[in-house]
């Protein structure tokens, strides 16, 4: 079948984004997402996002890493997510609501140009399972913190971070018997006060040049200890967002969400 798609990606954590409406309720979402993400045989992403019509908010999202996997919510995906649904494109700030696995996420969107929107996204509450714990892995010991922000999180602060030690100890970590469910693993590096850097081994997809559930994890666990201000700017290997921690606790993450290209796909 051929099937209508729109790529994007939200600093450099690309996505291909379809309409359930194009879809033929025989074809195998997961099988698809494996499909069309494939980097040589594919069109290629980290992800594949469906537009699916929502009870409960304006639309529904439904996310697929690219080994097929479900994610229950993505952070750079739903700004990409928002903008794909936002069909007026227009420059002053639209509200939105789109359901998750995760929840009902509530957002603003403003259209910059063409090619770009500037969303917001409330990503929630985060929920702290572990926070300043080790854990042994290879014989090194890590100190890590455990987080939820819709989907699970690693958090480990390091005077050093670059691509070794993400692509070395990120799997490990991915799938340690710690976690059951698997887990995201960041690795970070404090800036300053109000600026952060953060390396990302996503689950079910590999390293990838940001993470926006990952960021913002691992902004909250620096905000939790003291290592950043409440208002803060993180930058992963693809772009940066901004983050700030409201009063009742949930996070804002601001961002960008950018066209990559339109095309017919060809599944079978």
């Amino acid at each position: 079948m051929i099937i209508p798609f729109t790529k994007m990606h939200g600093i450099g954590n690309d996505f291909i984004l379809m309409n359930g409406k194009d879809l033929d309720e025989s074809v195998k979402i997961s099988d698809l997402a494996v499909s069309v993400c494939h980097r040589h045989y594919g069109i290629g992403a980290d992800g594949l996002m469906i537009l699916r019509e929502s009870q409960i908010g304006d639309a529904r999202m439904d996310y697929f890493n690219s080994d097929g996997s479900v994610g229950e919510m993505c952070g750079n995906g739903i700004r990409c997510f928002a903008r794909y649904f936002d069909n007026k494109r227009s420059s002053e700030v639209k509200e939105l609501s789109i359901e998750t696995m995760a929840g009902i996420k509530k957002l603003t969107i403003r259209t910059i140009d063409e090619r770009q929107s500037m969303v917001s996204v409330n990503m929630g509450i985060p929920i702290f399972h572990e926070v300043d714990h080790t854990i042994l892995v290879e014989g090194r010991e890590y100190v890590y913190s455990f987080v939820t922000m819709g989907v699970p999180h690693v958090v480990i602060f390091t005077d050093k971070i670059d691509e070794a030690i993400t692509d070395v100890v990120g799997p490990l970590l991915e799938k340690h018997k710690r976690f059951e469910s698997g887990t995201n693993v960041n690795f970070c590096h404090i800036k300053s006060d109000d600026n952060m850097n953060v390396f990302t081994w996503e689950r079910g997809a590999g390293h990838t040049l940001a993470c926006g559930t990952g960021i913002t994890s691992a902004y909250a666990v620096a905000v939790k200890t003291g290592k950043l201000h409440r208002r803060a700017v993180v930058h992963a290997e693809g772009g940066t967002l901004e983050l700030e921690e409201m009063d009742l606790g949930s996070i804002t993450m601001t961002g960008p969400a950018m066209d990559i290209c339109k095309g017919h796909y060809f599944f079978s």
